[in-house]
């Protein structure tokens, strides 16, 4: 199962952190990634001055918002998941 951190630290949370979860959630749901992916709340993830941040695998994801959430999902984190997947499956 691939892991989507989202960071919930202070700076995140007051840039938002919760609307990305929702978005998140929802983008999940719409590629049928539910048995593939868990979305989970995380502590500071590290570059706070970058936030809002997310980590997929070992790939930061950073200065995340509203406005670019979908489109970095489908531009980058989904190729990245189905990257691992393929990956996964060939060892």
């Amino acid at each position: 199962m691939i892991e989507i951190y989202v960071c919930m630290g202070s700076a995140c949370y007051l840039k938002g952190s919760s609307d990305i979860v929702e978005i998140l959630n929802h983008m999940i749901k719409k590629y049928e990634l539910k048995a593939k992916v868990k979305l989970k709340g995380s502590f500071c993830l590290g570059p706070c001055n970058q936030g809002v941040v997310i980590k997929v695998g070992d790939k930061f994801f950073k200065k995340m918002n509203t406005e670019n959430t979908i489109k970095i999902f489908k531009e980058e984190i989904y190729p990245y998941i189905v990257e691992i997947e393929e990956s996964d499956e060939n060892e």
